[in-house]
């Protein structure tokens, strides 16, 4: 799994459907108990319950093809599992998937769910020079103050894990098993490293993705009554110089902002139930 959120420009035919689509799903599953509009993930779960079969997305990578239902489960889980662990509304994840990775959009709703704010590292900087992705990591690190770090394990002839090790060398000496949290005086707001590998094999202190599921079905119940909806905070944006290095954050935009303004294509796909089809391959160890 992995990703590279791309903000398209997209046609004023397209943004007038999106925001026409957004509209009438928010009086749709508007919450009849404070009238506030609801969060994507509310609306994914609702659609969830009423198309469970309808298949929306299948990624090349894995051959993976998955209905509303699974990618509902999976966000849920994801959500629950990082609430489990102490996280709250509010925090902050930096991603450095691929955006092909189906990991990535599961990510994304599950921040939505969570009422996290989601951020994106283009990893294929990697691929033209490790020291300056190495240099992009540590400065979106700083700048996001990410509580939560979620990359892959090795593509395109990387290892990323290793590349992650080079930025914070402390996840080398770092034992779950102890059961003390993660710290880093070189990234003080930094709590988790997650991989999507499946295991801790000469991973030392970086989490597996699959370890982090929690499917038992209580989001409601680890949000505390935290009212998340269309307004809540999901997705902030860094700026970039003409080498890949961040050099600043835009503002953060909401839920509601996010699918009016197209700003993750498969994520705003899905909720409109469009069937796509997502390129690109990976290296599974």
């Amino acid at each position: 799994m992995g990703i590279l959120s791309s903000f398209s420009f997209l046609s004023p035919c397209l943004s007038h459907k999106a925001r026409l689509f957004m509209r009438q799903s928010l009086r749709t599953f508007s919450s009849k108990k404070n009238k506030a509009t609801i969060s994507a993930g509310d609306i994914l779960q609702k659609l969830s319950e009423d198309y469970p079969h309808v298949e929306v997305i299948r990624y090349e990578h894995k051959n993976l093809k998955w209905t509303l239902k699974h990618i509902n489960h999976f966000s849920n889980a994801l959500a629950i599992g990082f609430l489990d662990v102490g996280f709250k509304p509010g925090d902050v994840v930096l991603s450095w998937l691929p955006p092909h990775f189906s990991e990535q959009h599961i990510l994304q709703f599950a921040c939505s769910k969570a009422g996290f704010i989601h951020y994106h590292l283009d990893p294929f900087l990697a691929m033209k020079s490790t020291d300056r992705s190495k240099k992009a990591l540590e400065k979106a690190l700083n700048l996001t103050e990410s509580n939560i770090l979620i990359t892959q394990e090795a593509g395109n002839d990387i290892n990323y894990v290793k590349l992650v090790e080079g930025v914070i060398p402390e996840t080398r000496i770092f034992n779950i098993g102890d059961g003390m949290p993660f710290f880093t005086p070189r990234f003080p707001s930094l709590r988790y490293i997650v991989q999507t590998g499946l295991d801790f094999d000469d991973k030392p202190g970086i989490i597996p993705l699959n370890q982090m599921l929690c499917p038992n079905g209580e989001l409601t119940a680890f949000l505390e009554g935290t009212i998340i909806d269309s307004h809540t905070p999901l997705a902030g944006k860094l700026i970039t110089d003409i080498e890949g290095i961040p050099t600043g954050i835009e503002k953060i935009l909401s839920n509601e902002q996010v699918i009016n303004e197209y700003v993750w294509p498969e994520f705003v796909s899905i909720l409109k139930k469009e069937y796509k089809e997502v390129k690109g391959i990976g290296v599974i160890f």
